[in-house]
């Protein structure tokens, strides 16, 4: 198999494009594919003071790396989640990206907070997507940021919003948008720059470009049900998760009332925020 670009040996079959390439011509390929992605729907600014969540898996890594090779300027987070090696082992990656990259690299602790994600028995993956929004964004912006930047893949954004809709919650659903603007003083922008990539094309970006990541799935992660039904359906119709999520075009309302969480000032649904019930229910110290 040769590279439909310059003949040599190709690596990657990429049957949603229906193009062969080699390593050289796929790196390229991909940096296009994401600045592409971006200017179409103005996901980043390079004028903007831009914070990318990063987790030590492939997708985060791969955003980063991409985004600098691009032009744009940005510092990285990581949450350390307290989850034993699964999280050392992320943060030891993210400190080798950050050394790669020379990027500037935060790190918040969640047992600051008084809790850990192995403490949230029962109700780990809702403990622990509350705890990464409300410091990625409390964090953004107290430190100046614009935007917060994620490495949510089209298969992430597909599988994401097919089990929302089947569980008749179309307000989530409205959230998986390239990017979300802030409806109050207190929130940041969010933005995907991957909404149109896939899990595959980071992961061989990764690789081609021997960048540091933690291979595997945390421990807590739920079952990836809705996520295999994506990879079937992609499987026999190859561009079936780009075309879907360039189909998304729902409009995310903003709420008719905002209010703030009584103990941290945070923008909540209630008198209190869900982190601040969280710390509550595991914090000692709360």
């Amino acid at each position: 198999m040769k590279c439909k670009k310059c003949g040599k040996k190709a690596v990657a079959n990429l049957r949603a494009y229906r193009i062969s390439l080699c390593a050289d011509c796929y790196v390229e390929f991909y940096k296009r594919l994401v600045e592409r992605s971006i200017k179409k729907y103005k996901i980043l600014s390079k004028e903007e003071q831009i914070l990318l969540a990063v987790s030590g898996g492939k997708d985060s890594s791969a955003m980063a790396s991409v985004l600098k090779e691009i032009g744009f300027e940005f510092e990285m987070l990581y949450i350390d989640l307290g989850i034993g090696d699964y999280s050392r082992d992320s943060k030891q990656k993210v400190e080798e990206l950050s050394d790669l990259l020379k990027v500037r690299l935060n790190i918040v602790e969640l047992k600051d907070y008084g809790f850990t994600i192995p403490q949230a028995r029962g109700r780990v993956c809702s403990v622990c997507g509350t705890a990464k929004r409300y410091i990625m964004n409390r964090f953004a912006r107290e430190n100046g940021f614009d935007v917060v930047a994620t490495g949510h893949t089209a298969e992430d954004i597909a599988s994401f919003y097919l089990k929302n809709i089947a569980g008749n919650q179309q307000a989530f659903a409205e959230k998986l948008l390239p990017r979300i603007e802030p409806f109050d003083a207190k929130v940041v922008a969010r933005a995907r720059p991957l909404f149109e990539i896939s899990e595959k094309e980071n992961m061989l970006y990764a690789i081609l470009k021997k960048l540091p990541f933690k291979s595997g799935e945390c421990l807590y992660a739920p079952k990836p049900d809705w996520k295999e039904i994506v990879y079937d359906i992609e499987l026999k119709k190859p561009g079936f998760v780009k075309n879907f999520v360039r189909g998304l075009t729902v409009e995310v309302k903003k709420p008719s009332e905002t209010r703030y969480c009584s103990i941290c000032g945070e923008i909540a649904s209630g008198d209190i925020c869900s982190f601040c019930k969280i710390r509550s229910k595991f914090s000692k110290s709360f």
